[in-house]
C-alpha cells in the first residue's frame, strides 16, 4: 500500500493509526497541533476525508467523527478514512467559534482555504491542513452544526458533472431531506468549494446545534448515515438506502434589524412564505415590540437559538426556491 503520511501519523498497512498535525505555533513558542487518524481497510479503494469543528465550539461532529472510528473496522473497510475531528483546535479549546489568537483578521477557518504557508494564523492552518486532503482525499465530508439541536441539511459540491454526480450520490446516501446543490461562487473559501475545484467531490453536514445543543441520538444518527455513504461509495458491505430529497438554489441569511429578548416562532426545516412570523421581540419589561417577518418564500435552514440579541445578528437561515429531487 501507499505510504499516507500525514503529521506523525503514518500508515502503510491496514488498521487504524493515531498521530498529531502540526498546523502552528502557540505564543508560548510551543507547536500547534490537532488530532489525525488514518483508518485503512485492507485493499485499496477511496479515501474520505472527514472532519469537524472547523468552527470550534460546533462539537457535535466531533462525537459523531469519533463514534464512526469506534464501530469502523479495518477488517471490513475498502479504502481509507482519514479523520480529523478537532481541525480549529485553539477555538475548540476555548469554545468559541474562531481561535482566540485572531485579533483583527477575521479568522474564519471556513473561509480561508486553501490557506497561506506565510499568512494569518488561520490561514496557515488551512494550508497545512489542506495540502494533505488534496493529496490524499478523493471525498471530503466536512461537519459542522448551526444553532439548534434540530438542525439537519447538508450542501454537496460540485453542483454538476460527473463529480456533481459523485457528490450529489453522497449526499444522497447521507440523506438530510433539504440539502442545497453548492454553486461555487459561493462560500468561498470554504474546504466544500475549493476541494471541488481541485476535482474532489464532497459535503458539508449542518447537524445540531453549537457548545451542548445536539444530543446523543443526533451523533447516532449522523455516525450511521455516514457509514451509509461509505457504503454508496462500495468501501463498506451492506445495502444503501437512498431518500427522497428537497433542493434549493441558494440560501440566504436573515440579520436582525433591533435588539431585545428573542423568541423563535419556526423550527428548522418548516416550511416559510413571505411575511410569515419568524419570531417575536420583547423589552426588558417583557412587552413585545415588534414581530419579525420573513423576507423569502423557502425552508428553514437554521434559527437563532439565543434568547437576547443586538441588532445585526443572525436570525434565521432560508433555503430558497425548494424542489422535490
Amino acid at each position: 500500500m501507499k505510504l499516507i503520511e500525514i503529521g506523525t501519523a503514518r500508515s502503510e498497512h491496514s488498521g487504524r493509526v493515531d498521530g498529531m498535525l502540526q498546523v502552528g505555533w502557540l505564543p508560548d513558542g510551543s507547536p500547534m497541533d490537532i488530532p489525525v487518524t488514518i483508518v485503512r481497510g485492507r485493499e485499496d479503494g477511496p479515501v474520505v476525508w472527514i472532519h469537524g469543528c472547523v468552527h470550534g465550539n460546533e462539537y457535535c461532529g466531533t462525537f459523531t467523527i469519533h463514534k464512526f472510528l469506534r464501530e469502523l473496522d479495518p477488517a471490513g473497510l475498502k479504502g481509507c478514512v482519514v479523520a480529523l475531528p478537532a481541525l480549529n483546535i485553539t477555538a475548540f479549546q476555548k469554545n468559541q467559534r474562531m481561535s482566540p489568537f485572531e485579533g483583527y483578521n477575521g479568522g474564519d477557518l471556513n473561509r480561508c482555504f486553501p490557506g497561506k504557508v506565510d499568512g494569518t494564523l488561520t490561514e496557515q492552518i488551512a494550508y497545512h491542513v489542506y495540502r494533505h486532503l488534496r493529496a490524499h482525499a478523493t471525498h471530503l465530508i466536512d461537519f459542522h452544526t448551526a444553532f439548534t439541536p434540530d438542525t439537519r441539511w447538508a450542501l454537496f459540491a460540485p453542483p454538476s458533472g460527473d463529480q456533481g454526480k459523485v457528490a450529489e450520490g453522497m449526499a444522497r446516501a447521507f440523506g438530510f431531506a433539504n440539502t442545497l446543490p453548492t454553486p461555487l461562487d459561493i462560500l468561498g473559501g470554504s474546504a466544500l468549494t475549493v476541494a471541488a475545484k481541485d476535482g474532489i467531490p464532497g459535503l458539508i453536514v449542518e447537524a445540531g446545534g453549537v457548545g451542548s445543543a445536539f444530543a446523543p441520538e443526533t451523533v447516532a444518527d449522523a455516525a450511521e448515515r455516514l457509514r451509509n455513504v461509505l457504503r454508496k461509495l462500495e468501501m463498506l458491505p451492506g445495502a444503501v438506502t437512498d431518500c427522497p430529497m428537497t433542493f434549493f438554489s441558494n440560501f440566504a441569511w436573515v440579520n436582525t434589524t433591533r435588539g431585545g429578548l428573542f423568541r423563535a416562532a419556526v423550527k428548522c426545516g418548516q416550511a416559510l412564505k413571505k411575511g410569515d412570523v419568524v419570531g417575536r421581540y420583547y423589552d426588558v419589561h417583557g412587552e413585545m415590540v415588534e414581530e419579525s417577518a420573513s423576507p423569502h418564500d423557502g425552508i428553514v435552514l437554521a434559527v437563532s437559538g439565543w434568547p437576547v440579541m443586538p441588532s445585526g445578528e443572525i436570525l434565521v437561515h432560508i433555503g430558497l426556491n425548494p424542489r422535490a429531487a
